[in-house]
Parts: structure tokens; sequence; C-alpha cells
């Protein structure tokens, strides 16, 4: 644990010296601004922001999984009893800076009053990001070249890409026979669709905690794969 706190914070600093360390600051800005230009409610605050910031945590992987993949990197990888906790450390930054940015965001648009949270209630939503979070800050991995071997970081993006699009035309399979594509992608999606929607009406049944479980299972699978990927890879820096 005190390696990977070690490693977390030097990924941390690193980025902050870096203009790429721009990205998630000036990525939050703009949704920020975007989102909340009419103003927006806690239910609206929950699913709309869970999925924004979750989408800016894994950005902030893959830029932070772009830090790591350079020559200076070496003395930690060397040093280090198992290259999963470099990608452990790279998973609890995003998390860190995803949390702070997230704060920053929702303390700056509460005292503009464009924000609205109901208190206790709105304690649960750290609650529902977490696996969302976690899930987005996982799936950076297997999509980073640090990890990706001979080309299966852009596989992975292909996948993710048609995933996405095969549930935005979910209406076009059906009504060309492929429905069954849809069942599937519903499936697939079920624990994030279900955690955001039980988390924005407040409903905290047992169909919560089993998506919530399932969507921290899926970064488990994401990270074991990325670990795979990662022990046994000939490292070659980009310097």
């Amino acid at each position: 644990m005190k390696r990977i706190a070690t490693l977390t914070s030097f990924l941390i600093q690193d980025l902050s010296r870096s203009l790429t360390g721009i990205v998630p600051l000036a990525s939050t800005l703009a949704f920020g601004l975007i989102a909340f230009e009419y103003g927006m409610d806690q239910p609206q605050f929950t699913t709309v922001a869970g999925v924004g910031m979750g989408a800016i945590c894994l950005a902030t992987g893959l830029v932070l999984a772009s830090r790591a993949n350079r020559a200076t990197s070496f003395l930690f990888v060397a040093r280090l009893h198992r290259r999963t906790e470099l990608l452990a450390a790279l998973v609890v930054g995003s998390l860190v800076v995803t949390t702070v940015l997230s704060l920053g965001m929702a303390l700056a648009n509460l005292l503009a009053g464009r924000l609205t949270l109901d208190f206790p209630s709105a304690l649960w939503i750290p609650l529902a990001w977490l696996p969302l979070w976690l899930l987005a800050a996982a799936l950076a991995l297997p999509l980073s070249s640090l990890v990706g071997r001979r080309g299966s970081h852009l596989v992975g993006y292909l996948l993710l890409a048609g995933l996405l699009i095969a549930n935005d035309r979910k209406a076009f399979l059906t009504r060309h026979g492929m429905d069954w594509v849809s069942r599937i992608v519903d499936a697939i999606l079920w624990p994030v669709s279900t955690l955001l929607a039980r988390a924005s009406a407040e409903i905290h049944n047992p169909d919560f905690y089993l998506a919530w479980a399932l969507a921290c299972a899926y970064a488990v699978l994401l990270f074991g794969l990325a670990a795979s990927l990662f022990n046994d890879k000939d490292l070659l820096w980009s310097e």
C-alpha cells in the first residue's frame, strides 16, 4: 500500500507539472459550464454529472498512463515487487483527480445557485458514483498504449465504440431483425443503467446493490485483463 501511495503521489505530481495536466481540468470546466448552464437538480446531477465525470475519469486514466509510459518510469517499475502496483496507482490516481475536480465543480455550482442538493439524501451520490468511476479508471488501462500489446488497445477502442453505437441505435437494430444485439447490449450495460436509474430516483433496493456489485466486478475484470497484458510485456519506452 505504501508503494502504491508513493506511486500515486508521483503520478499526480508529474501530471500537474505537464501540459497534459490541462486535459482533465479543461474538460471539467467545459463540462461544468455546459451542463449547468440552466441549472440542475439532484436527480439530474446524479446521472448527468456521474456519467460526465466518469468520462473525465477515463480521460484522466489515459493521460496518466501515457505519462507513465516513459523512460523516467523505469526507476519505479524496476523496484516494484509486482507491476500491478503501477496499474493500481494509475486507478487510484484517476479516482483522486476526478474526486477533487468533481468536488470543485459541485461546490462552484452550489455557490452560484445552479445546483440544488437535498441532504442527507445527497450523501448517497458518492456511493453511486464510486463503481462508475472505478469502472472508467479500470477501462483506461487496457485502452492505453502502456498496457496494450500489438495494437490490442486499438481493438479495445473499436469494441467500446461498437458497444456505444449499438446502444444508441437499438431502435434501428430492432427494425432490421437484430433485436438480439439490443438484448446483449442491454445486458452488458444493465449494471450502469440500473445503478444510475435507481440512484437518481433515490431507490436503494436489491437491484441497486446488485448493479453496484456488478459494476465493481466489471472493473476487477478489466483490471485483471490489464494486469495479464502488462505483467510480461517488454516495455519499449517512448524515449
